[in-house]
């Protein structure tokens, strides 16, 4: 997944959504950077970054490529080092897979 700091939600299309076997809860409305707004579906999936999961959610449309945005770096304790490039932690963790 691309880490995408002016993301918030993860996002990824729908066919991966189903090879993951996420379920699809609701449709919601998704503001875009370049400020259209689409509708995509909410559902819920476990994120791993380095060793730290959690129950996260996502965003489900169509996207050219999975984005990982800054919630789930947030809820997982990690940050993108922009002087880098590097994701590493900013605390520490406390749900643990």
């Amino acid at each position: 997944m691309l880490v995408d700091t002016g993301a918030t939600y993860p996002c990824i299309p729908e066919g991966l959504a189903e090879a993951l076997g996420l379920r699809l809860e609701f449709k919601t409305k998704v503001a875009l950077a370049d400020g259209r707004e689409v509708e995509a579906w909410y559902a819920t999936a476990y994120v791993e970054v380095m060793g730290r999961g959690d129950l996260i959610p996502v965003k489900v449309f169509d996207v050219e490529e999975p984005i990982l945005g800054v919630f789930a770096l947030e809820a997982l304790g990690l940050a993108l080092d922009p002087s880098t490039g590097e994701v590493r932690p900013t605390r520490g963790f406390i749900a643990r897979a």
